[in-house]
């Protein structure tokens, strides 16, 4: 148990998240987050449970929600639309983490407990925002895709790396339960519950690509492949996040893998952004440089033996 414990304290001495993997996690997050907003109505993303008018219901914590607020107020929806959009693009570009994380988490919050439309990435991100907010506390860069030029202090990496750690087990979580869970059920078991997702009317694979998936789907071995294979995939992400940063890089490719060809399929394209913005995160470097790097100096002296 020492021995463990000084590891971890090691580790979290040596912890540095503000690399080119968490940068891309946050954009990502926030273009998922934009893309559907932007390109779903009102009536789609905020239906009324009575089915009588639009917009969106404001019932318990939801009252707080950017569109709650905003409705209660008297303040037109489009507004909000204009707002939020605004912010995910600033987040999406990287402007200031310390400033934005906060109203990240916040628009992604309203979002999830609002919307009504068919896809689980509002709330893994509602939960991943929620995450990001230790981590870029302490990051006082202008750009999220500027090298630091200071270490981290001792306080902010212990928080940064303890959020870490939670979002690499939320992705454990959710793998882990997506593959054990489907063993209940009989068509998972068999091999054939592929097929049935695939051909479902409102699930299924587009028309575009429907030959080519049908020309699978006609042989048994085909739909066992699928099914099994999507199983035995999960199970496989699940344990890479516990793994060290090379094994997760290899996951990293075997989940855009995955989500890419259920996007392709099936249109769970912001599921698919937000997975590959959590893997992303989760792949934020590891280790720090013994001393601060003046990367202005650096660069000027690479600069000046170039010229000689």
């Amino acid at each position: 148990m020492r021995r463990g414990w000084t590891a971890f304290t090691g580790a979290a001495d040596r912890f540095e998240p503000r690399g080119r993997p968490l940068a891309v996690g946050r954009s990502l997050l926030a273009l998922a987050c934009g893309c559907l907003l932007a390109l779903s109505p009102d009536r789609a993303l905020f239906p009324r449970t009575t089915g009588v008018t639009d917009g969106p219901v404001c019932t318990g914590i939801g009252r707080i929600s950017l569109w709650c607020l905003a409705e209660s107020s008297g303040v037109d929806l489009r507004v909000c639309r204009v707002l939020a959009l605004a912010v995910f693009a600033i987040v999406a570009l990287g402007y200031r983490p310390r400033w934005t994380c906060v109203p990240h988490w916040y628009l992604t919050y309203s979002l999830s407990v609002t919307v009504a439309l068919p896809d689980a990435g509002e709330q893994v991100i509602r939960i991943l925002t929620l995450l990001l907010i230790p981590i870029c506390l302490g990051d006082d860069r202008r750009w999220q895709w500027q090298c630091p030029g200071s270490p981290l202090s001792a306080a902010w990496r212990g928080r940064a790396y303890a959020a870490h750690l939670f979002v690499r087990l939320l992705g454990v979580s959710i793998y882990a339960q997506a593959s054990l869970s489907k063993l209940a059920v009989p068509a998972w078991r068999d091999g054939t519950a592929g097929y049935y997702w695939l051909v479902h009317p409102h699930y299924g694979s587009a028309m575009a690509i429907q030959p080519p998936v049908g020309t699978v789907l006609q042989q048994p071995i085909g739909v066992s492949v699928v099914t099994w294979g999507a199983l035995a995939t999960e199970l496989t992400l699940a344990l890479l996040l516990l793994c060290p940063g090379r094994a997760r890089r290899a996951g990293w490719a075997l989940a855009i893998g995955m989500h890419g060809a259920i996007a392709l399929l099936m249109g769970f394209t912001t599921f698919a952004m937000t997975m590959a913005g959590l893997w992303a995160i989760a792949c934020a470097a590891t280790t720090r440089p013994a001393e601060p790097v003046d990367f202005a100096a650096r660069t000027a002296s690479t600069a000046t033996r170039t010229d000689v």
